[in-house]
């Protein structure tokens, strides 16, 4: 998947390097993508965060609150681009594993 576009996707809701939670993204957005490829579902825990935990030498608890902290400044920044990403109109903040499968979606058909 195209890393540029999933960049300049996190930087229209302003987030950037500065955030652990921006490198654990982009990664599980790789990883999802696989997933898609082969029609497969995923385990958010098991085949996200632990081995992204285990790459950048953290736990997975941190990994899974890292991801959050940048959906969460996703969801405050611009709810519009979340609901264009999401496909939906949301009333409530996405999940972690909610917004990174259409975060990756929204970035592979970009």
């Amino acid at each position: 998947m195209n890393r540029n576009i999933m960049i300049q996707t996190l930087r229209r809701f302003k987030v950037t390097s500065g955030y652990k939670g921006y490198y654990y993204l982009l990664d599980a957005a790789d990883i999802i993508s696989g997933f898609h490829t082969k029609e497969k579902p995923f385990a958010t825990q098991n085949d996200i965060y632990i081995p992204i935990g285990e790459k950048h030498e953290t736990s997975f608890y941190n990994v899974e609150r890292g991801i959050r902290v940048v959906v969460d400044k996703c969801w405050k920044e611009d709810k519009e681009l979340m609901m264009e990403i999401l496909g939906y109109h949301a009333i409530k903040c996405p999940s972690n594993s909610e917004f990174l499968d259409a975060f990756t979606f929204f970035c592979e058909n970009r």
